[in-house]
């Protein structure tokens, strides 16, 4: 055996996301079929949050948060754009990705807000720490 190559500090995993995009979006589509939109939205809230983490876990965004917002502002813009379009089969789906949207972008706006909230807090407490030797 060599020791030459320490297998540690090397990634050999595969990443867990595409499972999660591909669940997302059959989520999504189950609850178009069947009617149910709490089930089509926590669909489409699994593949936002995928393909945030895929993101991130490449390098191509450092904060995940703020993918997870632009992705929202796209859903709300397709949702609004398919309820526009009064079709039998595009309304409820429309309803759907304009929730998910909706709950995407909320949802990364408070966890920027709370990652502000903790980052102030660790700032103030290490400012309060800090004493003089004079």
């Amino acid at each position: 055996m060599s020791d030459d190559c320490d297998s540690g500090d090397q990634f050999t995993g595969t990443s867990p996301w595409p499972l999660f995009v591909a669940l997302g979006l059959a989520l999504s589509e189950v609850g178009v079929v069947l009617g149910l939109r709490p089930v089509s939205v926590a669909g489409l809230l699994l593949f936002v949050g995928s393909v945030a983490g895929i993101l991130t876990e490449a390098g191509y965004v450092s904060r995940p948060a703020r993918a997870a917002g632009v992705q929202g502002v796209a859903l709300v813009g397709v949702g609004i754009t398919l309820v526009l379009q009064n079709q039998t089969g595009t309304t409820v789906r429309g309803q759907s990705i304009a929730i998910a949207g909706v709950l995407s972008l909320l949802g990364a706006l408070l966890w920027v807000g709370f990652i502000r909230t903790r980052a102030r807090d660790s700032k103030a407490t290490t400012e309060s720490t800090e004493t003089t030797s004079d």
